[in-house]
């Protein structure tokens, strides 16, 4: 995908064909996944008429990498590896009439749209993130409007919070997230990334109850909550890797359904072009 003629020629002969179905090929996500069974509930029907939940056995797999393609572009790719696309993103600028951020079913931006992202008015720095609805699936029938809190500060400081209905079927309920900046081992272990941001589920508790860093278990954070997702900026030397991207927990295991995964990853991605556009009005000041 370095070279933009590639690149031009996949997109065109993947547009309108969705991605195949996910199939776990190692034991990447072992860590992340919460001890004991698990949870059981009535699954939906997704809108291919096959079953499918989050995380594992979702749209797509527990962890990913962003990838810009080379050249002047605002588009980029997530994925296990650069040469394997999975999803598209793009990006726009907030002075025309598209979001901000758009999340793409398929490695191109000819696919179904899973996500969009955008400043909620000019006023204001809350984030107006929207699911769309998924036809033919009952629990899916209506788009999803979702307010996500977000900071004035500088990149590493406040957190972003929001309320999403997550969930499967009849289990579907509101739930709140907050994303905190973290040190701590759930960001760590995304290939050794020493700072990043985790997204914590408010209404859930670990079985270990928190504590120090050093003694409590990994997915749980220092009040007892329960880590569901963790991104950060990339660490390694690689020009058009951007970021890296993990559910962890009851997304993991699908507890929070297609629709919850979809919201942990679009509001870690829309967190990410927040800090670039920072960082890049920094660097011009």
């Amino acid at each position: 995908m370095g070279n933009p003629k590639e690149a031009e020629a996949f997109e065109a002969s993947t547009d309108g064909v969705p991605p195949p179905p996910y199939q776990e090929t190692d034991n990447i996500a072992d860590a992340y996944r919460p001890p004991g069974p698990a949870p059981s509930y009535d699954v939906g029907e997704s809108s291919s008429g096959s079953a499918s939940t989050s995380g594992l056995r979702g749209k797509f797999p527990p962890a990913l990498n962003g990838y810009f393609k080379m050249g002047f572009t605002k588009t980029f790719h997530l994925g296990e590896t650069k040469d394997t696309p999975l999803l598209a993103a793009r990006m726009h600028s907030g002075l025309t009439k598209n979001p901000e951020l758009v999340l793409y079913d398929g490695p191109s931006d000819k696919g179904p749209i899973l996500a969009t992202a955008t400043s909620q008015s000019l006023f204001r720095s809350n984030s107006l993130i929207t699911i769309p609805a998924q036809e033919g699936v009952d629990h899916d029938s209506a788009s999803q409007e979702v307010i996500m809190s977000c900071p004035k500060m500088g990149r590493g400081n406040g957190t972003y919070k929001f309320t999403a209905k997550v969930g499967v079927g009849k289990e579907t309920r509101s739930e709140e997230f907050e994303w905190r900046s973290s040190h701590g081992s759930e960001v760590r272990e995304l290939d050794g990334y020493r700072w990043g941001w985790k997204l914590v589920r408010l209404s859930s508790s670990t079985a270990d109850g928190g504590g120090e860093r050093a003694t409590r278990a990994l997915g749980s954070t220092s009040d007892g909550l329960e880590v569901v997702a963790a991104w950060a900026h990339n660490n390694s030397m690689s020009m058009s890797k951007a970021f890296k991207f993990q559910l962890m927990g009851s997304a993991l295991t699908g507890m929070l359904g297609d629709r919850g995964a979809t919201v942990c990853l679009i509001t870690a991605m829309r967190i990410y072009t927040i800090e670039l556009a920072t960082s890049t009005a920094v660097a011009a000041s």
